[in-house]
């Protein structure tokens, strides 16, 4: 018997409550198990408490039962009894499961396979169900045989990986999916009526088959005519030209005829936002003979511009707003157009310093000490304009230009005067944009001498008056990502990959102090268990060159709900101390020289991360589906390992001298909003040793005083009798404060919670 197989292949207290809603939502929301046949135990039928599966060595349990009728209780009802669903014996008995076995089977190439059935009573109403299966021996393939090909220069890309191997399993499934896949490469170069006839012989006694392939490619056709059909929002005509959807398509007339690139050009209009419904198929009403192919397009247009806005309040925001406006078809070209405001502070910032929002809408405890990031209106102005293609290419361009005022609370303030961004994106492969980018900024970093050197590592004067000067930024980048799993939101298999590099340099237009180059690489791998379970795995790696640290943005933490869950966010690596004064001890030794001590079993009030230029970051993380919601619930069990450190110049080390290991525990809690983690991180090292600050007063420029722990040198500050200004008699400070360690094992885990993946 010979078929034929030339089908086109077509290629989503606060964390408390919203975890309890979540829980409470999902519960409600629960579907029914659905079967062909009731399962539903409502005549009296007996319960199957026990569903198992014998002698299958090829296929697993999990594979086996999602072929079969029969299914178990709920574990709840299995072992609790009191309450989860019930699934009785099948009211049309085990002879559909049978048959459906042995056809799974012989579909995969065992045509000898025999399946018996075992039903016991293990209770008053309730039995056991166990299917014994006789694999027997499977269809060996003895030769394969694939002819027509000779004339088709990309052969080899065309045979590449079939699942038909000489000396392998040999099955109909395995066949058909072969065949489809020869035609559909064929069709990508061009081959637009591309066939395929089989002939197989299979020998049951042997237990051997052949397999010829006679594959049919047809004339290498060129695109011919591409009609464009397009309808507006309501029916009327579209506002996009068809010569403007023609030159986005990424393909024309005379080009060889893709299969991939009508998919490609289908994807490029989808994301233009502009568009309800693309279709795009090979037309075959029309019939120019096998060398030209037309090309039909089907396009339904959304609205064209649109204006989104948000108004809120936030206790360190006071009032904020955002607006935005877009025009998806700007200058009448396809062009996405995107002004966008953004204001924070309203109402409590210059010039909006209004005396009643200050007083009743405004939160003063907090916003009073905030001399820096809160005195003024912080804001965002932008336009971005973004062309569907650039030079016709596949390459995606985008442009912004902007300004803006943005504050760290109690840190600093930056101000961009000026900036702008220039990038370029490309899909170059299924699942794999490639970036390219080019950001200037012209702007100046203010904030407490405190803040400059804690969170900048600027303490000096000179360092601190450099860093607030008005500064260009240049950086230079290039990232790309690779994402081959099943599922984006919570995937079960594949890995996804991405790494980035970051440049900046004085002839990029960068200022010399702002000059780094930056590497970071990121890695996920997924593997399904039996039950459900996942093995994830991931690896994180970075690296950032320079003489010496870059600005805070740009370097490497690690710590936190997505990183090493031991340690609370960006905490893992070097720190920095900030005390209070119930915590320093001063001691006068005349009147103008004084002893800053920490007083023993004190804790610092705050701890700065200072991030390194080296990172390395290990976790490995087994998912468990909760038996009674497995819908709802997941447990973690994971084991993470990082460090970070600063690497000096000249100094051969890769670190690892304090790579830290932390194991835990977690749950998943899915929700409307993306999947809530609670983890548990158990951390046995303490907090390490570091540098510890006192701020002398409150005023924005107080000086910063090095505190000696208990058992080191003494730091003497002296006070200039003048001026009354406070000076350390050496710019140096230990870096040998810890904070207290609890011996309790409670003591020593690190709570974090987080929305979304772990990674």
């Amino acid at each position: 018997m010979r078929f034929r197989f030339g089908g086109v292949p077509v290629q989503p207290f606060v964390v408390a409550a919203l975890a309890l809603l979540s829980a409470l939502t999902a519960l409600t929301a629960l579907p029914a198990v659905a079967h062909a046949q009731d399962v539903a135990c409502d005549d009296g039928r007996k319960e199957v408490r026990v569903l198992s599966f014998e002698g299958n060595r090829t296929f697993t349990d999990d594979d086996l039962s999602a072929r079969v009728l029969t299914t178990p209780s709920s574990f709840a009802k299995r072992y609790l009894r009191v309450f989860g669903t019930p699934r009785c014996y099948p009211s049309v008995g085990l002879g559909p499961d049978v048959r459906a076995l042995t056809q799974f089977y012989r579909n995969n190439g065992f045509y000898n396979t025999k399946v018996d059935t075992l039903v016991q009573a293990v209770g008053p109403n309730a039995v056991a169900v166990t299917f014994r299966i006789d694999e027997g021996q499977p269809i060996v393939l003895d030769s394969l045989t694939i002819t027509g090909l000779d004339s088709v220069p990309q052969r080899d890309e065309v045979l590449r990986n079939l699942q038909l191997k000489v000396g392998g399993r040999f099955s109909f499934l395995s066949m058909f999916a072969d065949i489809d896949s020869i035609v559909g490469r064929l069709r990508n170069f061009g081959y637009a009526h591309a066939a395929v006839y089989p002939a197989s012989s299979v020998q049951l006694q042997e237990h051997r088959a052949t397999v010829t392939l006679d594959v049919q490619p047809g004339a290498r056709a060129r695109i011919n005519e591409i009609a464009v059909r397009s309808v507006g929002v309501n029916g009327g005509p579209p506002e996009i030209d068809s010569a403007v959807v023609l030159r986005l398509l990424g393909f024309r007339t005379g080009d060889w005829y893709s299969d991939r690139a009508l998919v490609e050009a289908q994807r490029n209009l989808y994301q233009l936002g502009a568009y309800r419904h693309v279709g795009i198929a090979l037309d075959t009403t029309w019939q120019h003979g096998d060398t030209l192919a037309d090309v039909a397009l089907d396009l339904r247009e959304d609205y064209m511009r649109q204006i989104d806005q948000e108004e809120g309040w936030a206790t360190l925001d006071c009032g904020r707003a955002s607006a935005q406006y877009t025009d998806k078809n700007f200058l009448k070209n396809a062009h996405h157009l995107e002004l966008t405001g953004r204001a924070s502070k309203l109402g409590w910032g210059n010039p909006t310093n209004w005396r009643f929002t200050r007083q009743n809408l405004c939160y003063r405890r907090y916003l009073d000490n905030d001399s820096i990031a809160s005195s003024t209106v912080n804001y965002y102005v932008g336009a971005t304009l973004r062309e569907p293609s650039l030079f016709g290419t596949h390459w995606v361009p985008s442009y912004s230009l902007y300004s803006e005022r943005r504050g760290e609370y109690e840190a600093y303030l930056r101000r961009t005067d000026i900036g702008g961004e220039a990038s370029a994106t490309r899909t170059i492969a299924l699942g794999m944009p490639l970036r390219l980018a080019y950001t200037l900024e012209l702007g100046q970093t203010r904030g407490q001498p405190t803040t400059l050197c804690l969170i900048f590592s600027r303490c000096t004067q000179p360092q601190q008056d450099e860093i607030q000067r008005r500064l260009r930024s240049a950086i230079a980048s290039v990232a790309l990502r690779r994402t081959r799993t099943d599922n984006p939101v919570d995937p079960t298999s594949g890995t996804s990959v991405a790494g980035e590099l970051r440049l900046s340099e004085p002839w990029l237009g960068s200022d010399t102090a702002l000059k780094f180059i930056k590497g970071t690489f990121d890695g996920s791998w997924f593997y399904p268990l039996p039950s459900r379970a996942v093995l994830a795995t991931r690896l994180r790696l970075g690296a950032v060159g320079g003489t010496k640290l870059p600005t805070p943005e740009e370097r490497l933490y690690a710590g936190g709900a997505t990183s090493v869950r031991g340690f609370q966010q960006n905490e893992l690596g070097s720190v920095v101390y900030l005390l209070n004064s119930d915590a320093v001890a001063i001691k006068a030794i005349d009147d103008t020289t004084f002893e800053y001590t920490v007083i023993d079993g004190k804790r610092a009030q705050r701890t700065v991360p200072v991030g390194g230029n080296q990172l390395i970051v290990a976790n490995v993380e087994l998912r468990l589906r909760d038996p009674f919601f497995p819908e709802l619930l997941q447990y973690a069990l994971f084991t993470d390992a990082g460090e970070v450190w600063t690497r000096q110049p000249g100094v051969k080390n890769l670190g690892f001298t304090r790579l830290a290991v932390t194991p835990g525990i977690g749950v998943r809690i899915s929700s409307p909003v993306g999947p809530i983690n609670v983890n548990a991180g158990y951390n046995p090292y303490g907090s390490p040793a570091a540098q510890a600050y006192f701020p002398e007063g409150s005023a924005p420029n107080a000086p910063l005083i090095c505190v000696s722990p208990t058992g080191s040198a003494p730091i003497l500050v002296h006070k200039d009798p003048s001026t009354g200004a406070l000076v350390q008699e050496n710019t140096g400070c230990p870096a040998t404060f810890r904070q207290p360690q609890s011996s309790n094992f409670f003591k020593k885990l690190t709570l974090t919670i987080s929305i979304g993946n772990s990674f």
